[in-house]
C-alpha cells in the first residue's frame, strides 16, 4: 500500500513538473532573421540567424551545407555533445553550454555558449565571423543582412533584382569606379545573377603559435606517405594556419606544409574548464500549443475494472481514479458513471514530419497501453511492429511476433543490450521521435503473465512475469519520448533524452 502511494506521488509530481516546465511557446525570447549568404564564388543561399539573449547565433550544420564542409556531433556524449565543424582546412570544436571553442588546436573564448535551440545546434555567429573570416554588409535599399565568405581578399556578389552600381557602391561602402575596375565593366548595365567583385578586404587570421616537439619532416599533403618538403628540429616555432584530421598545416620561414599534430605543441592562452552540461539531464521544453483536456462519461459494465476502463480510454489508471476521487481499493459497480479525462494532443510535426513529445502530457496519450506501432530505425531503415503492454513513466513494449523480434535483434547488432537507439514510431497516422533500449527484461516468454518465475530476463531474478506476448523475447523493452523517467529511480535518463532528440532530427 505504501509503495503504491509513493508511486502515485512520484507520477503526479512528474506530471506537475512536466506541465510547469514544458512551455506552450518555445520562442518567447527568440527572434529569427533570414540572411543572404554568398560563398566565395558569389553563389547565393539563405541562412537563419537566431537572436537570443542579445547574442546572434548561427547553425554550424547549415553553414557546413552552404560552404561544402562537414559538421557532426558525438551521439553518445550527453555531457558535452562535443561537435566538430570542418570548413576548408579549418577545424572548430564546440561543447554544449561552453563558451570555449578549439580552433585549429587552440582554445579561444566565444561571445556565448554553444546551445540547442528548438532541437538545432547553434553557435555564436561572431565565432564564424572571426575564425572563418566572414564579412557582413546590409543591402542599401532592402536592409537585408548579407554574409560573405571572401574569395581570397575579395568579396564576390551576385546581382539581385533592382540593383544598380550606385546601390552596390552604397551597400559595400566603395565607389562605382572601383567596382567597374574590379570587373572590367565598360558600361553601367547589370543583370540579375551577374557575379561581381565588389570590394577588397583584409583578412584577420587568428594567430596560433606552435613549437615542434621533436625532429620531423614537413609533408606536401596531410598524409604520412606524402612527399617530404623539408624538416624541422625540436624547439622550432611555427605558425599553425589550418588543420586536417591528424595534421596541422603550418607556415615557417622554410615554407608551408603539413606535420602530424603529435609533433606540435600549441601555445594556449586559456584553458578549457568546461563543466558537463545539465541540458539532457533536465526536462526539455516541447510545443504544447493546441493541446487540451476535455471530459466524457462512462457507464461501468459488468466485469469492468479501473485498469480495463483506463486502458479502453488510453489513459493511466491513476488519472481515472483522480478524476473520480477514488483509489485502488475503491469498489466500482455495473451502472456506475465515471468521469473520464480525454486528452487531445495537437499535431506538432517538424519539417521532417516527426513529433517531439513530452511523455507525461503527450506521448503517454498518443501511444497508450494496448496500441501498436511501427518502429523504424533511423540508422538502417529497418522496422518491426510492437505493442505497448504496460509502463507508466515510459512505455514498456513487446514485439508482435517472432519475425519482429528477429528484426529488432538484428538492428541492435545481433545481441540484446541496453544501448539506446533513435527510432521513429508510426502510430495512428503520427510519427513520434523515440529512444529505444535494446534489452528485454523482467519476463520469461511463454509463461502466464504475472505468474512468479525465477531468472527473469535482464537480471531481474525472481518475481512476477511481465511478458504478455509469445514472440521469442523474454520480457519487454523500454521506449522513451522526451522527459520520460526511469523506473528504478524516477530520474531523467540523459542518454535517452539525447537519443530521442536525434530521432527528431537534432543537427
Amino acid at each position: 500500500m505504501k509503495s503504491l502511494l509513493r508511486f502515485w506521488l512520484f507520477v503526479t509530481t512528474a506530471i506537475v513538473l512536466s506541465l510547469v516546465i514544458v512551455s506552450p511557446s518555445l520562442a518567447s525570447d527568440i527572434k529569427k532573421e533570414e540572411a543572404l549568404f554568398f560563398d566565395s564564388n558569389g553563389k547565393l543561399s539563405y541562412i537563419t540567424i537566431i537572436n537570443k539573449s542579445s547574442v546572434a547565433y548561427l547553425s554550424p550544420h547549415e553553414l557546413s551545407r552552404i560552404l561544402g564542409g562537414s559538421f557532426a556531433f558525438d551521439p553518445k556524449d550527453y555531457n558535452f555533445l562535443q561537435s566538430k565543424l570542418i570548413i576548408d582546412q579549418n577545424e572548430l570544436i564546440f561543447k554544449l553550454d561552453s563558451n570555449v571553442v578549439m580552433f585549429n588546436g587552440k582554445y579561444f573564448y566565444m561571445e556565448g555558449p554553444m546551445q540547442i535551440i528548438q532541437n538545432r545546434i547553434f553557435v555564436p555567429y561572431s565565432t564564424f565571423k572571426t575564425y572563418l573570416n566572414l564579412f557582413e554588409f546590409r543591402h542599401y535599399t532592402s536592409g537585408k543582412r548579407m554574409i560573405f565568405k571572401p574569395n581570397g581578399n575579395y568579396i564576390v556578389y551576385s546581382v539581385q533584382s533592382g540593383d544598380s552600381l550606385w546601390i552596390l557602391s552604397q551597400t559595400f561602402r566603395t565607389s562605382i569606379e572601383a567596382i567597374k575596375s574590379f570587373n572590367n565593366l565598360t558600361n553601367d548595365t547589370l543583370y540579375v545573377g551577374q557575379k561581381l567583385i565588389v570590394k577588397k578586404v583584409n583578412l584577420n587570421l587568428a594567430q596560433i603559435t606552435g613549437t615542434i616537439r621533436r625532429w620531423t619532416y614537413v609533408k606536401a599533403a596531410p598524409s604520412s606517405s606524402s612527399q617530404n618538403l623539408f624538416y624541422l628540429t625540436q624547439g622550432q616555432t611555427v605558425n599553425v594556419v589550418g588543420k586536417q584530421v591528424d595534421f596541422y598545416k603550418i607556415s615557417t620561414q622554410k615554407g608551408t606544409g603539413y606535420v602530424s599534430i603529435w609533433a606540435v605543441a600549441i601555445k594556449q592562452d586559456i584553458t578549457d574548464t568546461s563543466k558537463p552540461s545539465s541540458y539532457f539531464y533536465s526536462f526539455l521544453p516541447v510545443d504544447t500549443s493546441g493541446d487540451y483536456v476535455s471530459y466524457t462519461y462512462y457507464k461501468v459494465q459488468s466485469g469492468d475494472t479501473i485498469w480495463s476502463i483506463a486502458v479502453k480510454f488510453g489513459i493511466p489508471d491513476y488519472e481515472l481514479m483522480q478524476a473520480n476521487n477514488i483509489n485502488q481499493n475503491s469498489y466500482i459497480y455495473a451502472g456506475q458513471t465515471l468521469k473520464v479525462p480525454v486528452h487531445t494532443v495537437a499535431m506538432h510535426s517538424n519539417e521532417n514530419g516527426v513529433e517531439m513529445l513530452d511523455w507525461f502530457s503527450q506521448g503517454n496519450y498518443v501511444f497508450p497501453i494496448g496500441s501498436v506501432g511501427k518502429f523504424i530505425d533511423i540508422q538502417t531503415g529497418k522496422y518491426f511492429f510492437a505493442k505497448r503492454t504496460m509502463g507508466a513513466s515510459h512505455a514498456d513494449v513487446e514485439t508482435l511476433s517472432f519475425k519482429d523480434t528477429q528484426i529488432m535483434k538484428e538492428i541492435f547488432g545481433g545481441s540484446w543490450s541496453w544501448e539506446r537507439r533513435p527510432f521513429i514510431v508510426e502510430v495512428k497516422g503520427r510519427r513520434i521521435a523515440v529512444s529505444v533500449s535494446g534489452m528485454p527484461h523482467a519476463g520469461v516468454d511463454g509463461v502466464p503473465y504475472n505468474q512468479n518465475v525465477a531468472n527473469r530476463s535482464g537480471g531481474y531474478g525472481y518475481g512476477p512475469n511481465l511478458d504478455t506476448i509469445v514472440n521469442g523475447m523474454d520480457g519487454h523493452f523500454d521506449v522513451y519520448t522526451l522527459n520520460s523517467l526511469r523506473h528504478k529511480d524516477g530520474q531523467i535518463d540523459p542518454q535517452h533524452q539525447l537519443t530521442a532528440s536525434i530521432a527528431a532530427g537534432l543537427r
